[in-house]
């Protein structure tokens, strides 16, 4: 027999029900990964029957795939926005902010327009924008917690962390004289586009490092230079693994070149597909993957959101694979490293 979804909180038996249980809450109300899964399907339509005669596992399946993360997770960001010290990121706790929560990560997940956000939860096109924009502030706010370079962190290390540059589509910026603008032009999609540089740290696979946007004409090298990546490197003593977009710059930031060993040729080989695997959980995300339809500005706030999600996500359900396996060891402890 398939094991079936119970609304964890049972309340009454109106299938239309959606947004008005996510309207009254105690200030400061737990909420448990059950619930949320619960409350986020009927939020985007999900009739109490229906869930209950699906498995778990579609149910799960059916979470994550309106809002992009697990209800752990989930339950885990909701928490941290009450319990935060950042005063831009806190939130009381109640339904309202809860279900604003959930707006908001199915927003960036699926970038709908704003009429498809009026007919999915009921609000008028003002209201719909402004809820989810303003939870979208909120968890870009967390970056102060969740992404950060400790001054102690792997200080024994030489090789800290990969970095690479990450670009989306967004629309066309005016020129004033042409209709193209070269700066923003992205060789990776041949539109215009904005660009940020990540940097993934080798031994946690947490995001230490975000900077940006930058118009995607700008070379990973100039960013690397100008956004502080370099001088952070050269003041802490230690070195970044980056492509060869990065070749400049090699007491910083280490290449993959000919003078590497097995060993040293197979752990940057491996740091670098690893940082793709985090550019590629950040582009599941449509509203860096799609063309960007609003300000830069807010595009800012929305890719940064996205990376404080893809954190938690790393930590809570998606841990990036280890880069030292016992290969890699083992060709380090038999030949010199020589880059």
């Amino acid at each position: 027999m398939a094991e079936v979804l119970e609304d964890p909180q049972p309340r009454n038996n109106d299938d239309n029900a959606g947004v008005d249980e996510l309207d009254e809450a105690p200030v400061n109300h737990v909420v448990t990964p059950e619930r949320i899964q619960y409350l986020g399907l009927k939020l985007v339509g999900y009739k109490r029957k229906r869930l209950q005669k699906s498995t778990a596992r579609v149910n799960f399946e059916r979470f994550k795939g309106f809002f992009g993360l697990s209800p752990v997770t989930a339950a885990e960001i909701y928490h941290d926005m009450q319990t935060t010290d950042i005063e831009e990121a806190k939130v009381e706790g109640s339904r309202i902010d809860l279900r604003n929560l959930l707006i908001a990560l199915h927003y960036l997940l699926k970038y709908p327009t704003e009429r498809d956000m009026e007919a999915r939860f009921g609000f008028s096109m003002y209201w719909s924008r402004n809820l989810a924009w303003e939870s979208i502030e909120r968890l870009r706010a967390l970056k102060h917690e969740k992404i950060k370079w400790e001054e102690d962190l792997c200080t024994d290390d030489i090789w800290v962390l990969t970095v690479d540059g990450i670009h989306c589509w967004i629309q066309e910026p005016k020129h004033p004289v042409w209709s193209q603008n070269r700066r923003y032009y992205s060789h990776k999609y041949h539109k215009a586009g904005l660009m940020y540089e990540l940097g993934i740290c080798l031994s946690t696979g947490r995001l230490l490092w975000m900077r940006g946007p930058y118009p995607a004409g700008t070379s990973d090298i100039t960013v690397a230079r100008t956004g502080g990546l370099v001088e952070e490197l050269r003041r802490r003593g230690q070195k970044a693994i980056g492509d060869r977009g990065y070749n400049g710059e090699q007491k910083q930031i280490s290449t993959p070149n000919a003078h590497d060993n097995k060993g040293v040729s197979l752990f940057k080989r491996r740091a670098l597909m690893r940082q793709e695997n985090f550019n590629g959980m950040i582009k599941r995300f449509n509203v860096t993957s799609h063309c960007f339809r609003h300000s830069e500005e807010r595009f800012e706030l929305a890719f940064e959101a996205v990376c404080v999600i893809c954190q938690y996500k790393v930590e809570n359900e998606t841990p990036l694979y280890d880069v030292l396996i016992q290969q890699v060891k083992d060709q380090f402890e038999t030949n010199s490293v020589t880059s």
